[in-house]
């Protein structure tokens, strides 16, 4: 607010007694009126009143003033200030307290701040009119030249719009009681200016009556509405602000302390009779009607009555309210926003999935939303050939007497223009062209309702209007729902029951009524659904939920099934797409031909999409899970492409590799997922008896998946595929094929890793015994044997027989693949390691730098493999005297192995611990302090404070600290 210069305008108490109430007002107007720097017409000024100790300040309403081009605002701000305790002698020429004035622009940012000075009084003391020289009162509002005295009035009704026909109903009812009253719907004329007549309405009636909801309390002109009146009688002395709760609201603020009656949630007559006896005093009636006022369209098919807001519509075919409807509340709002009354027929669609309840929120939104309608009629539309029957009964209704169908659509069509407001829902629709020709498209006068509601699984009825795509409920109503129909049920065995089920509403109703009738107790039932879940659900509504659908997409594309039924042995997570159009191979026919052509696969996508059996996101195609436990059902059987699909894609990774880490990530949940759901058996079974190709395929996905875990420090979840994955191999394999020397080797690095050294050994001795009587003993698989029993044997500390089976690997590698391939560089490494235990640093120096030069020019410097180079060269260096040189790779290492894994991977443990030791060697134990405490930080996270892995980094931590206590 530079560009403009504003006069504050503000009336406060100049003296104060304590415990005195003083109503305070802040206005602005433009010091230049001709000076307005902006394009549009208004400017906001936030406010803000601070009392500091002495002073309780509330504001009564909006802070914000909204300043017009011509120099004024629409009204002030007000603030209630109570004091507290004041000073009794302030001294001689100072103020003993002041309150503080802050204008702030609409980006927040303060601008004029001032001091109202109050000085502590004994007397009752008002409000003094604001100081002369410092602040200046607004300008005279201009007045139309003569301009009738409006007439006085014993109530004005203040409401928004969303409480109208409660507002009418009081207004009426007063009214027949003898008094006048002052309601927008029925006194303000179009074209009149309903900011003055507002004004007005406040100024010239003798009471308000404030009809309060959340909607009104919501609304800033209603609340300033309330807070004149209040203003008026602060202490309620002649009852200037009456209260009327329309709906279970709060009564915020400075509403709290005026009385007020409720009138939801009771008859008509006990309505009527608590607001006359709220305003028992009638004052002259007004001329009007002796009757109900009439919809002045004549010749109309309904006549309409002042109707009490809880009463339904006359006219009214809708199935009964769910006793256990919960949640929902955003969506309700969207339809009744998406509903709004407009100058024409509004057709709003709500889409999901079986079981999701469209049709529980269609009957809630119909029965909530009654009083805004004089017809609601509600059509069962799955087929198509009974709606006219519907239409004709609607039709009789009306009052109407058509000849055949034709004509009925066309009556019912033009007899709907002269209602006050309907709603027509159609219900379970599978096509927007199968009630197309029944949707009216008649234009409605304004602000007059005329809503179509539809409910459908399918797509394609943006046609007709908006839609609305309902999804589960969240977890928060799927345990309220859960505990609605079964109250014994813990909130946390609802929330787990919720996710097993994936917060479908019809399969949480089944999952609480099957509680309710065998009465299981919930834990248990929780174990039943987490093994027998098929069986469970089978047994309910949700057997049969998509049968049809299913039916349907099978009868226009076989494929489309297939893709499903493959689909339904992954996760309930986005599946890409590619996994199925980067590996056609792996499809039997017909789904093999359409992943191959994009319009083809497209269509399918669209044809499962379209009857809400998946939906497209943009990571990949999406399932229920009650969907794919429908599909597992109904199928029997894994489908032979599920293993080889993920092996397919999977064979081309590496977890050595980062860059290969996303796609990881994308398949790991429907590894677990078939990991979770396929027992051993299962997989020999579904394949080749003699091959047991699924059982094989699955075990070399779980060692690959394992890698990955173990890449990103997941240990645990790593060694429990990596076991299952032997288990399987060895099955279908016997216990001597070299695969299951592969999957040992893998389980024999996961348990190094969790420190579990004993059985590691046993592991990786028994991998080498296989590997070297298959393949021989100079075979380059041999190299692998040898260096993971050599490591085991490090750890164990027989560092003479781990350097011997180092430097015979070394030997195999560098014969089969040359001095400077990247399996040389491991070995290279191993072996330096081994040798500098020894003490042979002279040696082990040459061999570390080789092994580093290796895995850069391979791999480059940001590699798991490099950092690992940088780790082992940097500690050589160290041990062997020379910290210096070691202290520029530890930093290297450390900035890797962040840059790859994230701040909290015990890799970054490792290097921290690296470092920290150099920078001790080094005579810094201060920098090495918060590396080795973090170190151990993470260790413990992973391993749990007394896990060996976590000894190294507490030895570490314990010298530095030793160090800083005793230097010498």
């Amino acid at each position: 607010m530079t560009e403009v210069s504003l006069t504050p305008v503000v009336s406060w108490p100049r003296e104060a007694r304590s415990g005195g109430s003083y109503l305070i007002s802040v206005d602005v107007q433009l010091a230049d009126p001709g000076r307005w720097p902006y394009e549009r017409e208004e400017y906001v000024v936030g406010c803000v009143l601070e009392g500091g100790a002495t002073f309780d300040v509330t504001a009564l309403g909006s802070t914000s003033l909204v300043l017009h081009r011509f120099g004024g605002t629409y009204g002030p701000v007000r603030y209630l200030a109570v004091a507290g305790e004041l000073p009794e002698t302030p001294s001689p020429g100072s103020n003993a307290v002041d309150l503080r004035l802050t204008l702030l622009s609409e980006g927040g940012l303060p601008f004029r701040t001032l001091h109202l000075p109050v000085t502590p009084s004994a007397d009752d003391t008002e409000a003094a009119p604001p100081h002369e020289e410092l602040f200046k009162p607004p300008p005279a509002r201009p007045t139309r030249p003569e301009e009738p005295q409006p007439r006085e009035w014993d109530f004005f009704v203040s409401y928004t719009q969303a409480d109208r026909a409660w507002a009418e109903w009081i207004a009426w009812e007063l009214e027949e009681a003898g008094s006048r009253v002052l309601i927008q719907a029925w006194d303000f004329a179009p074209g009149a200016q309903w900011v003055q007549e507002i004004s007005n309405g406040v100024a010239r009636a003798e009471r308000l009556i404030a009809v309060l909801s959340d909607a009104s309390l919501s609304s800033t002109y209603g609340a300033a509405e309330w807070q004149a009146a209040f203003a008026a009688d602060p202490v309620g002395a002649d009852r200037k602000l009456l209260t009327v709760r329309v709906e279970d609201c709060a009564r915020p603020g400075l509403l709290s302390a005026v009385a007020g009656i409720d009138l939801f949630g009771v008859s008509e007559a006990t309505a009527r009779s608590r607001l006359r006896t709220m305003v028992e005093q009638a004052v002259l009636a007004r001329a009007k009607p002796s009757v109900p006022p009439a919809f002045p369209d004549a010749g109309r098919a309904m006549p309409r009555d002042t109707r009490f807001p809880g009463a339904l519509p006359d006219v009214w075919n809708v199935p009964a309210r769910n006793p256990n409807f919960v949640g929902r509340e955003s969506d309700l709002a969207a339809l009744a926003g998406a509903m709004a009354a407009e100058a024409r027929t509004t057709v709003t669609t709500v889409r999901g999935m079986g079981g999701v309840g469209k049709t529980q929120l269609a009957i809630e939104y119909a029965h909530r939303r009654a009083t805004r309608y004089d017809l609601v009629w509600w059509i069962n539309a799955d087929d198509p050939a009974w709606i006219p029957d519907q239409f004709a009964t609607l039709a009789l209704r009306l009052g109407l007497a058509p000849d055949n169908a034709e004509a009925v659509r066309d009556e019912v069509h033009r007899a709907l223009r002269q209602v006050p407001g309907w709603l027509l829902v159609f219900d379970d629709v599978d096509s927007a062209e199968s009630i197309q020709e029944w949707v009216p498209t008649i234009p409605m006068p304004p602000g007059v309702p005329g809503h179509v509601l539809v409910t459908t699984r399918r797509s394609g009825f943006g046609m007709l209007g908006h839609v609305h795509d309902l999804d589960v409920v969240d977890r928060p109503e799927a345990v309220q729902l859960i505990r609605s129909r079964a109250p014994h049920i813990d909130e946390g065995t609802a929330g787990r029951i919720a996710d097993e089920v994936g917060r479908l509403p019809i399969a949480l109703e089944q999952a609480a009524a099957y509680i309710n009738r065998t009465l299981i107790p919930p834990e248990e039932y929780l174990t039943l659904l987490a093994t027998h879940a098929q069986a469970l659900l089978s047994s309910g509504r949700t057997a049969t939920l998509w049968e049809l659908s299913f039916a349907r997409v099978q009868a226009v594309d076989p494929a489309a099934l297939q893709l499903l039924e493959i689909c339904a042995y992954l996760a309930s997570a986005p599946i890409p797409l590619d996994l199925f159009t980067a590996h056609p191979d792996c499809l039997a026919e017909p789904l093999n031909s359409k992943v191959t052509d994009p319009l083809d696969f497209n269509d399918l996508l669209a044809l499962v999409i379209d009857h809400s059996l998946a939906s497209r996101t943009p990571d990949g195609l999406l399932l229920h899970r009650l969907v794919q436990s429908a599909l597992r059902w109904r199928s029997g059987e894994v489908p032979p492409a599920v293993m080889a699909l993920l092996r397919a894609d999977m064979s081309g990774l590496s977890a050595d590799m980062p860059a290969n880490w996303p796609r990881f990530a994308v398949l790991l949940p429907h590894v677990l997922e078939v990991n979770a759901g396929i027992g051993d058996s299962e997989l020999v079974s579904s394949g080749d008896p003699e091959s047991g190709r699924p059982a094989a395929d699955f075990s070399w996905i779980l060692d690959r998946t394992a890698g990955y875990l173990r890449s990103q420090g997941r240990f645990r979840e790593a060694l429990s595929l990596a076991e299952r994955a032997l288990t399987l191999i060895e099955t279908v394999s016997g216990p001597d094929d070299p695969a299951v020397g592969s999957r040992l080797n893998t389980l024999s690095s996961i348990l190094v890793d969790l420190g579990e050294f004993d059985r590691a050994r046993t592991m990786a001795e028994r991998a080498l015994a296989i590997v070297e009587a298959v393949l021989g003993p100079e075979h380059p698989q041999v190299s692998v044997g040898l260096s993971n029993v050599a490591i085991v044997l490090r750890e164990l500390g027989d560092i003479d027989s781990a350097r011997a089976l180092a430097e015979r690997s070394l030997e195999i590698v560098e014969a089969a693949f040359g001095p400077d391939h990247p399996e040389v560089a491991i070995q290279l490494g191993s072996l330096a390691l081994l040798l500098s235990e020894s003490g042979e640093f002279e040696r082990a120096v040459p061999l570390a730098e080789r092994s580093l030069a290796i895995e850069e020019a391979a791999f480059g410097t940001l590699h798991p493999r490099t950092a690992l180079a940088l780790n082992s060269l940097s500690r050589i260096l160290r041990e062997s005297g020379e910290p210096g040189r070691a202290l520029p790779l530890a930093e290297r290492e450390l900035a890797v192995e962040e840059e790859l894994f994230g701040p909290a991977h015990p890799r970054v443990a490792v290097a921290l611990g690296n470092l920290a030791l150099t920078l001790r060697e080094l005579g810094e134990p201060e920098r090495a302090l918060p590396l080795a405490e973090r170190a151990v930080t993470i260790d413990e996270a992973v391993f749990g404070p007394d896990h060996p892995e976590a000894a190294p980094a507490k030895n570490i931590l314990a010298m530095i600290r030793r160090d800083l206590v005793d230097p010498d």
